[in-house]
Parts: structure tokens; C-alpha cells; sequence
């Protein structure tokens, strides 16, 4: 936040004036006899923080995902005490602020960056880096090899008693104003750039895994968070959603996807068994389940960039009859279109896996494997092999049909509305300070300081301090909101003799696009509608016709806008603030 230093002025803060006067300095002085008693503002006498449960488990992330992050230190609130008027007889106000430090862990995994963060769903800090409410430092460790630990909690707990945390990437706010957030930290998220792109599931499993658990899949993520007991629990969500199977060989234990395009070995009929121990067999035996087994719709919960990475649900259903409904939970970034063709597929393959099939084979099936796709002379479809049996002289394979090659939907999945804030740096504060005549009907008792400040679109306010002949800055309070400012593009001509000119245009360009000019009618004028201060002259205009994206022409000016009499008019300037 942008803070301005004002020179004292004998007078007090007052309020807003509205319009395109951003701030008010300037008061009548009230002279008592006695002065009242200060009062004090609400102070937190029991105010409890933000805390996280010891040995909950930090996840892994991938690619791109929003991250809620787990509180690992913070300090106690520390709180500032800001007193303000009681000068001349008048009460003293005691406010007070607080602010803490604390540490958040966001991944077991190294992280290459984090952009936006959000504090109770409010965006906290901006894709530029630009953060909405005030702090000292921020901080973010990427959990390198050889990171150090951070100085901030090294100072507040001891160099000695404070690990370097390198088995975790983790964010270090120092003195976050809290005044925003009811004066408490914040529940804080976080989107967190684990690895640049989309990652393919082959690294995850690897990744997870140690080394030792392969893959062949050919599938990627745009952001996974992975947590669990173990590493079975932790890619369980991909496992599930992708349909995705366990093999062992030779070479070791990996996955293996269920593509429609995958290779598929045959059993032929001649594999097949008829007889086993002298006695006969049936070779093939099949079973199925009823439409009832299958939900009748599937809703599959995601993390959607379009949405900000906040949940997003796609739901597909299936043609005929059934009650049941499922729901995935997958902490996986994918957009809406990918969900819902992931929900399609694997309501298909519930549909499919209805089917199921018992073969007796003889020993050259031992070439087949748990987990193996394969085709069977004489029935159609794809099988896969669930499980894999020496018994009785013969091998039994246990098989479940998986879909084939199927449609797709078609694209163009809503990912839903979201309420999204603006997201614009904070940008320079321009500040204009003139001393104008009285603008209501009243004696002058004191002088009339105004202070109009303003900035870009992001701009909110800055802080005001009035300083004292001794050279001390007293907090003032903030600004009013953004106030209209902008830059004359020319000199006003000579005015007519009439109240209204309505010869003469003045051509203004403001300092953001966004900054609106508006129309007036009489009636609006007369209560002091459109009143703008160009150079040493106010003046009022009743139309404002925009010319270019911040560029208005005024029309209908008038000048004499203000004063005891009714007039205040200093010397024009060729160009100045509007």
C-alpha cells in the first residue's frame, strides 16, 4: 500500500467530498474547557491463531494446482498502538493494528514458483507479484538440496532450533497486516507451479514410487496433489479414474493403461481347455451383472484452471434405467471439456466391466500376465486379465471386458461462472493538494485543505500522516476511494458572459481507462454535480462525450462555481490536473 507524508496544517482529517475530490484535510477547531476522556478502539484480548494438526501430511504436487498449505510457524500477533487527536481540548482516538509472521508448507516436492494467493477466497496477491494488503517481506523456499533456514525464524527461535525444512517447499509471510481478516490469519491458498507443463504420468509414478514402479500409459496431468499411507494410496485417485492396472514381469511392477488403440494379444481356441485331469471341464465360463450395478450418472470432481483451480464438477449420465448415483473425487487440474470426457470414459468402462469371463487354459497361458489385454477367439471385445491361476493341472485366467473404441463427446463443457476479482498492481499515487474557498453556504472559519489522491486501476488507497513542526508523523487515516484525476489537454478558452458556455469544449485525458466521466442536468447541477478543479478555477460541466479509451471532451462548461459571492476564479493554467 502507498503511503503519502503530509505536511501539518493546523486542521484535522475530515471526510470524502466526493466527485473527483479523493480526500478532505481541514476542520472547524472547537476550543472546551475541558478535555474529554480518549476513547480506545477494540482490542484482541484473546484472539486465537490460525493453527495446523502436528504430523499432518504434506502432499506432493505436479504440474500447476491451487494449494491450500499447512501452518508450520508463527510468531504471537504483535500489535501497535496508534494515537491520534486530543490537541486543543479535543478527545485523543486509540487504535490499534496487528500483524503476524508465519510460515506455510505447500509442497513435499520441489516447486519451480508460486503467482496468485488468496486469503479467505479474496486475492491476496496478484499475478505480478503485487500484493492487495500490506507486509514486510515475503519469502519462498523452493525446498532445495542445500536451502537454509529462513532468518526470520532463525532470529525469533535460535539458529540452533531452527531446521532448514528441505524436505519441503514452504512460503514465509513477515508482518501480514491482518486488519483485513478480522484481525486473525487468514485461511491462505496457493497457486503453486510444481513443474512447467503438463507432466506425464510415468514421472509421477516414478516420482512417488522411488524409482520402482514403471508405467506405460501415455497420459499426462496439468496438476496433481498426491498424499496417502503409502504409495498405493497416493496415486490411487489416478489409478481409479484412468482405469489404470497393476502388471508384474520380470521387469518389475508398472501401470498399464486400458487404450482403445493398445495392443491386444489373442487367446485362440486351441489354447483353450476341455479336459484337465481325465475328467471334462468346461473351458469357458462367462457371468455378467445387471444395469443396476452400474450408476446412472457419474459426477467427477476436479480442480478447473478456468475457475481459478477451485473445484469444478462435470456429470454425465447414461441412457436406460437405474438409481444410483457416483461421484470421483480426483485431485487432478484438468479443464472442463477433459473432465467430463474422463467421466464419459469411465462410466464406460463400468458399463463394459459388467462382463466377466473364466477361461481354461492350458500351460502356454503362463505367457499371459495379470493385468494384460487381450482378445479371445470366438467373443468380441477387449479382455482384460484380472487374475491369473495354476490350478489343477490347467492355468484359469479370470478376465473382465474393458470398451473399445468409443465416441466422443462433443466439446464445450461449462466450467460454470466465478466471482473474480480485479487483478491489477497497486501503481503509483497521484496527489494533488489545493486550498479552496468554503463549498457550502457557510462563514469561513478555517481553511479548506483538500487532498485529492488517485492511481491506476488497481490503486485502493494509501495512508495519510500529518507532520508537525518537530518533524513527527501522525498517522491520519487512509484516503478516500480512487478519485477521478486526469491531465487537460489544452488551455480553456476565454468563457462567454452567460452562466453556461456553451462555445467552448475542454479536452481531458484521465489517468486510467476505466475512469468514467458522466452528464449532468440542471437540476444535478445545482446540487454541485460534476465539480472539477482545473488548475486555480473550479468549474462545472454538464456533458462529458468520451473521444478515446481515458479521453473525454467536456462541453457545456461553467466557471464562478464556488465562493462566498458565488465566484472563485484564479489564473487558468495552459494545462493541469482536471
Amino acid at each position: 500500500m502507498a503511503t503519502l507524508v503530509l505536511t501539518a496544517l493546523g486542521t484535522a482529517i475530515g471526510g470524502p467530498l466526493g466527485g473527483a475530490i479523493g480526500g478532505l484535510i481541514g476542520s472547524i477547531d472547537q476550543a472546551v474547557l475541558f478535555k474529554p476522556k480518549g476513547r480506545e478502539g477494540r482490542r484482541l484480548s484473546d484472539l486465537q491463531l490460525q493453527t495446523s494438526t502436528y504430523g499432518a501430511q504434506i502432499p506432493k504436487l505436479f504440474g500447476t494446482m491451487r494449494a491450500a498449505g499447512s501452518v508450520i510457524w508463527a510468531t504471537d500477533l504483535k500489535e501497535k498502538k496508534n494515537k491520534s487527536g486530543g490537541g486543543k481540548g479535543r478527545p485523543s482516538v486509540t487504535t490499534y493494528s496487528y500483524s503476524a509472521s508465519f510460515a506455510v508448507a505447500l509442497s513435499a516436492r520441489r516447486v519451480r514458483a508460486v503467482r496468485r494467493i488468496w486469503a479467505d477466497g479474496n486475492l491476496l496477491r496478484g499475478a505480478a507479484g503485487d500484493f492487495k494488503t500490506g507486509l514486510n517481506a515475503f519469502r519462498l523456499h523452493l525446498r532445495a538440496e542445500d536451502q537454509i533456514a529462513d532468518p526470520l525464524i532463525a532470529s525469533a527461535e535460535g539458529i540452533d532450533r531452527t531446521p532448514a525444512h528441505r524436505g519441503v517447499a514452504y512460503a514465509v509471510f513477515e508482518d501480514l497486516q491482518l486488519a483485513d481478516y478480522g484481525n486473525r490469519i487468514p485461511s491462505l491458498t496457493f497457486e503453486v507451479e510444481a513443474d512447467e507443463g503438463p507432466v506425464p504420468m510415468e514421472t509421477v509414478a516414478a516420482d512417488l514410487s522411488g524409482g520402482w514402479l514403471g508405467a506405460v500409459i501415455g497420459e499426462a496431468v496439468s496438476g496433481f496433489a498426491a498424499g496417502g499411507a503409502d504409495v498405493s494410496d497416493a496415486i490411487a485417485p489416478l489409478v481409479d479414474a484412468w482405469d489404470l492396472a497393476f502388471v508384474a514381469d520380470e521387469q518389475g511392477l508398472r501401470l498399464e493403461g486400458t487404450s482403445a488403440e493398445g495392443a491386444a494379444a489373442e487367446i485362440s481356441a486351441a489354447a483353450l481347455c476341455g479336459r484337465v485331469n481325465g475328467r471334462s471341464v468346461d473351458p469357458v465360463e462367462q457371468s455378467g451383472e445387471g444395469a443396476d450395478s452400474v450408476p446412472l450418472s457419474l459426477s467427477l470432481r476436479h480442480y478447473d484452471p478456468a475457475r481459478d483451480y477451485q473445484a469444478g464438477v462435470q456429470r454425465v449420465s447414461r441412457p436406460g434405467t437405474g438409481r444410483v448415483e457416483q461421484g470421483i473425487d480426483l485431485p487432478v487440474t484438468m479443464s472442463g471439456d477433459a473432465a467430463r470426457q474422463l467421466a464419459a470414459r469411465r462410466l464406460s468402462h463400468g458399463w463394459a466391466g459388467r462382463a466377466a469371463m473364466t477361461l481354461r487354459c492350458g500351460w502356454d497361458a503362463l505367457r499371459h500376465e495379470a493385468g494384460d489385454l487381450v482378445t479371445v477367439e470366438g467373443r468380441s471385445g477387449r479382455w482384460r486379465i484380472e487374475e491369473r491361476e495354476w490350478e489343477a493341472m490347467a492355468v484359469r485366467l479370470a478376465l473382465r471386458r474393458v470398451p473399445g473404441a468409443g465416441g466422443v463427446l462433443p466439446t464445450g463443457a461449462s466450467s460454470g461462472a466465478i466471482v473474480r476479482q480485479a487483478d491489477a498492481p497497486h501503481g503509483a499515487t497521484s496527489l494533488m493538494l489545493v486550498d479552496l474557498p468554503p463549498l457550502r453556504e457557510a462563514a469561513a472559519v478555517a481553511p479548506l485543505i483538500v487532498a485529492a489522491a488517485s492511481g491506476g486501476e488497481g490503486w485502493r488507497s494509501a495512508a495519510l500522516f500529518a507532520m508537525s513542526d518537530t518533524g513527527e508523523a501522525t498517522p491520519a487515516g487512509l484516503t478516500a476511494p480512487r478519485a477521478v484525476m486526469g491531465q487537460a489537454d489544452e488551455a480553456l478558452g476565454d468563457g462567454s458572459c452567460t452562466l453556461v458556455d456553451t462555445t467552448n469544449t475542454l479536452h481531458v485525458t484521465l489517468l486510467a481507462a476505466d475512469m468514467e466521466l458522466g452528464d449532468a442536468d440542471e437540476a444535478a447541477l445545482a446540487q454541485g454535480r460534476n465539480l472539477c478543479l482545473l488548475g486555480r478555477e473550479l468549474l462545472q460541466f454538464s456533458r462529458a462525450v468520451q473521444t478515446g479509451p481515458a479521453s473525454f471532451r467536456l462541453e457545456g462548461c461553467g466557471a464562478g462555481c464556488a465562493g462566498p459571492n458565488g465566484r472563485w476564479r484564479g489564473t487558468p493554467l495552459a494545462s493541469g490536473s482536471c
